[in-house]
């Protein structure tokens, strides 16, 4: 009987593997909700910046030249963890030295900020830099990353 039992769990599970694959073979129906965007119209760009360590004050800590003009859709900082006393980072992101938000970005360690913008348009080839200041006793950040999401215009 245990023999039998085995036998007829194996076989339910090579049915249930063999319902997968057959789904897999069968086209299914794109959503209509969902299109899909073509290769030649705008589309959206995620710019993202990583930095490892930050535990300074750092004026364009980041820049680029944008190689094209941009509505800014949004931009957002987070920190993986910090250490010190009363740590605080502020981003600001600036574009030919003029901030793109109404206020630097308040990271807090282990969430996702996002920013509000004041000026939601990039030039083409602006120069786009980030400014960091940090503040606190002893404040080190780890794992920053900035995502400025950009549409081409």
């Amino acid at each position: 009987m245990r023999f039998g039992t085995r036998f007829h769990f194996m076989a339910a599970g090579l049915a249930a593997l063999a319902a997968v694959a057959l789904l897999a073979l069968v086209p299914q129906p794109a959503h209509a909700d969902q299109p899909n965007l073509s290769l030649t119209a705008p589309d959206v760009q995620l710019v993202t910046f990583h930095l490892a360590t930050v535990d300074a004050n750092a004026t364009s800590a980041i820049a680029l030249e944008l190689p094209f003009p941009a509505d800014v859709l949004g931009v957002q900082a987070s920190a993986r963890a910090s250490t010190g006393t009363t740590p605080t980072l502020a981003v600001d992101v600036l574009e030919g030295g003029t901030t793109l938000l109404s206020a630097p970005i308040d990271v807090t360690a282990g969430s996702v900020t996002q920013g509000t913008l004041s000026d939601a348009v990039v030039a083409d080839e602006a120069e786009v830099t980030v400014d960091l200041e940090v503040g606190g006793s002893s404040p080190e950040f780890s794992d920053v990353t900035i995502v400025l999401t950009l549409s081409r215009r």
